[in-house]
């Protein structure tokens, strides 16, 4: 009896200390409210350095890594729930309290769905190129069954692309939608070549299929939302004032939300032009938490 349950206590801690994490989180700084940055599809935690280091003397930062982006090892399935409940393992581990959270498109989608846990400190939210229903940027009047094609398209374009044309396309994006700095072109182009590619098809399709905005019609947590006009004023002469029509559409009535607008970057507006980036944080951190 002893021997079996010995053998039985052995075969759980070896589970448990082989047990796969969803979430890599490093500790930049440990003094002062937390703040996690959180990636985008396929990229590493690298992307917010910068912005990390900055934030560092007054903050507790800490970047995160997701399974199957960058190398890390990835997951089988329910790619998003993992990474959520990893994060929210972590934060209460931790014992986190006045929790930023600071995301970059998926990375903000992350960290939206993470406040459906209302048991976390989440303080505020930082999200760089999000959108709370990600299928309206293509067609506003999407329906199911074209959002079923252009998931099956997706699947099929990343997963069968011989990795020539792969790291092409990869650059060709990055390029064209992602930075204006070609140091910012490369390494992200080596972020995708050395993820999974599984796990970039389906991470990208459960955004897709995602709708936020029931789930943000309740929102109590301040959220800075910052967009880029960038492409519209260069491939449609459209001004800035029409922003706050086309955010209106995407975001409807949701409450406690701020918008920040610049035309001087492209979609990863944390690396473009991090200087802005920044003031722009610094102004909505300084303002009075709701309902004081």
């Amino acid at each position: 009896m002893k021997r079996q349950f010995f053998i039985l206590a052995m075969f759980l801690f070896t589970l448990h200390a082989t047990a796969q994490h969803a979430v890599k989180v490093t500790a930049v700084s440990k003094k002062g409210d937390p703040m996690i940055f959180l990636p985008h599809i396929g990229c590493s935690s690298a992307m917010w350095q910068e912005i990390a280091e900055k934030y560092s003397g007054r903050f507790a930062c800490y970047l995160a890594d997701f399974a199957g982006f960058n190398g890390q090892k990835p997951l089988d399935s329910l790619y998003t729930e993992n990474y959520v409940n990893d994060l929210r393992a972590f934060i209460k581990k931790e014992k986190l309290k006045n929790v930023i959270l600071v995301g970059q498109n998926y990375g903000a989608f992350v960290a939206v769905k993470l406040t459906s846990d209302k048991s976390l400190s989440i303080k505020n939210i930082i999200a760089c190129d999000f959108y709370p229903k990600l299928s309206m940027v293509l067609d506003p009047a999407m329906t199911d069954q074209k959002l079923q094609t252009i998931k099956k398209g997706i699947r099929e374009a990343t997963l069968q692309m011989n990795p020539a044309d792969f790291e092409a396309n990869q650059r060709q994006t990055a390029e064209m939608m992602n930075f204006t700095d070609s140091k910012n072109v490369d390494r992200f182009v080596e972020w995708q070549k050395k993820s999974d590619r599984k796990t970039l098809a389906e991470t990208l399709c459960e955004q897709f299929s995602a709708d936020l905005l029931s789930e943000l019609q309740e929102n109590k947590i301040p959220i800075l939302v910052l967009t880029t006009w960038y492409f519209a004023k260069k491939y449609k002469n459209m001004p800035i004032s029409e922003a706050d029509k086309k955010l209106k559409e995407m975001y409807g009535d949701t409450p406690n939300i701020t918008h920040a607008v610049t035309e001087q970057a492209k979609d990863f507006m944390a690396n473009d032009q991090p200087e802005w980036f920044i003031s722009e944080m610094d102004k909505f951190l300084k303002q009075p938490a709701v309902g004081k």
